[in-house]
C-alpha cells in the first residue's frame, strides 16, 4: 500500500504528516520565513545568497533524519507550490509538479540571480518564491521523490 505524505510549508519549518492519519512524521528547521531572513533579505537577489541558502537547506533535511517508507508519495495543498506549478506550466486543480519541472524553475532562478535571465524567464521578485523554490527543489532531491502531487484547497486525496 502506498504511503502518502502531506506538505506544509510553515514560517518557521516544513512539516510532513500521515496524509491518512494525520501523524507528524518530520520537522525541518527551514520555513520560508527563516530563510527569507537569512538569505534572501536584500534586493535583487545574488547568486551567493542562493549558494548559501541551498547548502543551509540542505543541512537541515539532513538534520531532520527523516525515514519514509520506500513507496512514499508527496502532496499538498500549499499555495506557494501551486504557484510554482503555475510558473512550471501547469494549470489544473489537482497536478504533478515533477522534479524536472522544479529544476527547470531552479534554473531561471539562478539565471535571475546572476542577472540573466530572459524578462519572460523571470520569477516573481519574492523572497518567499525564492525561499520556495530552494525548499522544494532540495526536499525532493534529498527525500527522494519524483514528484509533488498539488491539490487545490477543498479537494480530498485518494487514498
Amino acid at each position: 500500500m502506498t504511503s502518502h505524505v502531506q506538505l506544509t510549508l510553515g514560517p518557521q519549518a516544513v512539516q510532513l504528516h500521515d496524509a491518512q492519519t494525520g501523524a507528524l512524521i518530520g520537522r525541518i528547521e527551514a520555513g520560508y520565513q527563516v530563510m527569507t531572513e537569512q538569505h534572501f533579505s536584500r534586493n535583487p537577489l545574488d547568486p551567493a545568497a542562493l549558494e548559501r541558502a541551498i547548502e543551509w537547506t540542505e543541512d537541515r533535511i539532513q538534520m531532520a533524519r527523516i525515514t519514509l517508507p520506500v513507496d512514499a508519495r508527496l502532496s499538498t495543498q500549499e499555495a506557494d507550490i501551486r504557484l510554482l506549478a503555475q510558473i512550471a506550466g501547469l494549470e489544473d486543480a489537482v497536478s504533478l509538479l515533477h522534479r524536472d519541472a522544479v529544476e527547470q524553475v531552479f534554473s531561471r532562478l539562478v539565471l535571475q540571480a546572476f542577472g540573466q535571465a530572459a524578462q519572460q524567464q523571470t520569477l516573481p521578485d519574492s523572497s518567499r518564491v525564492f525561499a520556495t523554490v530552494v525548499l522544494l527543489r532540495e526536499m525532493l532531491h534529498h527525500l527522494r521523490f519524483e514528484y509533488i502531487q498539488i491539490y487545490a484547497t477543498g479537494i480530498l486525496r485518494a487514498s
